[in-house]
Formats: structure tokens, C-alpha cells, sequence
């Protein structure tokens, strides 16, 4: 038998599209909270062009990246920020769409899911989150 132990347990609103938690973007002094989906099939954590001007940041300095999916295309800039779920904070690079018309926030692998320890119940709509490097 296996055991993974973890400090928080969150329940998601099985309404909304997705498994949407809550985050805190903060870059320097400046912070947002918003919501955003989990996914496990997104390489980067994406968020919204609009976040990145409320960080401070200028979107465009960032790093740029070309997202290419099965249907379609689209540009994103890299910037360092820390990003808070759940209580649990990490410090990554996340992405920013060059689209202001794309409304996602996505948590993607690298970034935030390598950083964490996530134990998913579909069925009871509860999400188990720990730190990567607890025992």
C-alpha cells in the first residue's frame, strides 16, 4: 500500500468548466488574486495579458515564446513572478498571452504541478495539495 500525506484539502465547484482554485499572482510589491484551471495537458501556466500589467510588468519585455497546439497558434512573454495556491507559494516562470482577447488563467506542469504534490477526487470534487519536498 502507498501513502501520500498532504496539508491542504480544497473542494471545487464541480459548475464551472474545469478544476478552477485560487491563486495570488506577485510580482515586487504588486499582487492579484484570481481563478484559474488546472491543467495537466499544459506545459507553462498561462494567464491573461491583462495580469501582467497589473503585476507591474511590461508584457512585452518578457520572454517571448510561440505556443503552437493541434488547432491553433498563439504568442505568450515569460516573466519571473510568485504564484500562491491554495497557500502553497512557488517562484516560476509563467506565461502571459500577447492576445488581450484570450481569457484563461491555466496552472500547467512546468512551473507549478513540478513544484507541488496534487491528489485529485473527481468524484468528491476535493483537491489534496502539499509541498514537493515534504516528507
Amino acid at each position: 500500500m502507498y501513502r501520500l500525506d498532504f496539508d491542504t484539502l480544497h473542494s471545487y465547484a464541480t459548475a464551472q468548466a474545469g478544476i478552477t482554485v485560487p491563486v495570488v499572482l506577485k510580482s515586487r510589491e504588486n499582487s492579484v488574486p484570481i481563478a484559474a484551471s488546472i491543467d495537466t495537458g499544459a506545459t507553462f501556466c498561462l494567464f491573461r495579458a491583462e495580469l501582467a500589467t497589473a503585476l507591474g510588468l511590461e508584457l512585452t519585455s518578457g520572454e517571448w515564446k510561440r505556443f503552437r497546439m493541434a488547432n491553433s497558434n498563439f504568442d505568450a512573454y515569460g516573466h519571473e513572478i510568485e504564484l500562491s495556491v491554495l497557500g502553497l507559494t512557488t517562484f516560476s516562470t509563467a506565461y502571459f498571452f500577447a492576445d488581450a482577447a484570450i481569457n484563461k488563467n491555466v496552472l500547467g506542469r512546468v512551473g507549478w504541478l513540478d513544484r507541488v504534490r496534487l491528489g485529485l477526487v473527481e468524484h468528491n470534487s476535493n483537491i489534496y495539495l502539499a509541498p514537493l519536498d515534504q516528507d
